[in-house]
């Protein structure tokens, strides 16, 4: 039976920006990673999903090859507060470890361990 590993944190949205940058990282130098993303309003308890984009190309699923990373880009134009970003690993994986950037709030770093 296979194990899913949800990891979460939570982004604070600038008011003068539409767009949030997260770049995800697979640390480990074995083995890919593939991963599910959701991306919500922490406000609204619908949980409804932000589209969250690489290149222009709608990315709710993706894999990453081991040492590589990618930046996502995610709509919060709707969005006046605080975002949950949610991993979603179905194997292997034990979580995510988040750095922060202070020069630029809107752009947040995400490891997978």
């Amino acid at each position: 039976m296979s194990r899913t590993n949800v990891s979460r944190c939570t982004i604070p949205t600038r008011k003068d920006s539409n767009n949030l940058y997260v770049k995800i990282k697979n640390n480990n130098e074995k083995f890919s990673r593939q991963f599910n993303m959701n991306v919500y309003d922490k406000d609204l308890s619908t949980k409804e999903s932000l589209p969250i984009y690489v290149d222009d190309q709608l990315t709710p699923v993706d894999t990453l090859e081991p040492g590589a990373q990618k930046v996502y880009r995610i709509d919060v134009s709707k969005v006046a507060g605080k975002v949950v970003f949610e991993i979603i690993q179905k194997t292997g994986g034990s979580g995510i470890k988040v750095s922060r950037n202070n020069k630029n709030p809107a752009s947040v770093e995400l490891q997978i361990k």
